[in-house]
């Protein structure tokens, strides 16, 4: 086959190998893509079964944890807040800053919200771990790739993946924070939906990260298995990553001699999760070291899939 050389100021992707060149912007280019990968997205069951599982998940780890702290909340506030705080900090390692507004709350809502950030990778790995894979095994990338460039693609089909996931979300914080409203009267309604959308900001941000880790790994294999180890793999290998940092950390805390491993936990996204549910500040740093993962992540698999003989 050959190749037609780039056309002026292309810079967003390589060219289609035959036929005309792209008549659109790589805007409209991937406006398009993105929309027809989220209807696409939505008519499979995949959406309804995942949202089927992250709700069931997210009600059985209520119900234990319920179990666990009934009558907490029947205490004094002073009393409640004191063990949310202890709970919370041993737990998900949320600093002083947070124990404030989150003392606010229902100690089950980010005791619940705490476990389903740690999951959410999983579910986000299940999501979208054949968006491209899918396509280059099966040769339709092939038609995707004479009509718009491999930018366009990548980007549309991860911007439709975050539309999706982040309805998901949006779907369980509020049915968390539904059944939370049930079990503290009281609450101020105004603070109460703003922290709903404090958590739902966060868990977006931690999503960002891994659905660009996930399109790295789709756009690395040439299969939707291959493309799921992989994905699995490195989420694996990442969360190793923190635990052996954080065990280092700990061993320093308590007196041990300090180690070089301590810092290794920071090369992970799963080191930056509690501060999902920290003070604005933590929530911030979270939110900023999300988007630098999500950003090289993407670069990587813009590079990949660019260089890529599909």
């Amino acid at each position: 086959m050959v190749r037609r050389p780039p056309l002026p100021g292309e810079d967003f992707g390589r060219c289609p190998l035959v036929g005309p060149g792209p008549t659109l912007s790589p805007f409209l280019e991937t406006l398009s893509v993105t929309r027809t990968e989220l209807l696409r997205t939505l008519r499979n069951a995949r959406v309804l079964v995942l949202l089927l599982l992250f709700g069931t998940s997210t009600a059985l780890i209520g119900l234990m944890l319920g179990l666990l702290t009934r009558g907490l909340d029947a205490q004094g506030p002073e009393t409640a807040a004191a063990a949310g705080a202890s709970i919370l900090g041993f737990l998900w390692g949320v600093d002083g800053g947070a124990v404030e507004h989150l003392s606010e709350l229902p100690l089950l809502v980010p005791l619940v919200f705490g476990a389903d950030l740690f999951f959410l990778p999983l579910f986000i790995a299940l999501l979208g771990y054949d968006q491209l894979s899918a396509e280059v095994a099966t040769g339709s990338v092939r038609y995707l790739a004479v009509r718009a460039r491999r930018g366009s693609v990548l980007a549309g089909k991860f911007l439709a993946q975050a539309v999706v996931m982040g309805l998901l979300l949006a779907l369980v914080v509020a049915g968390l924070f539904a059944a939370g409203a049930g079990l503290r009267s009281g609450l101020e309604p105004v603070s109460y939906a703003a922290a709903a959308a404090r958590f739902w900001a966060g868990g977006a941000a931690l999503a960002f990260g891994y659905l660009a880790l996930t399109a790295l790994s789709s756009a690395m294999t040439s299969s939707p298995g291959s493309s799921l180890l992989l994905n699995v793999g490195a989420l694996f290998g990442f969360w190793l990553l923190h635990a052996v940092g954080s065990r280092a950390a700990l061993v320093h805390r308590m007196g041990g001699s300090a180690s070089w491993t301590e810092d290794l936990r920071w090369l992970s996204p799963s080191a930056y999760a509690s501060g999902v549910l920290g003070s604005t500040t933590t929530l911030l740093t979270s939110v900023a070291a999300y988007a630098a993962f999500g950003a090289v992540f993407l670069g990587v698999a813009w590079a990949v899939f660019r260089a890529r003989d599909v």
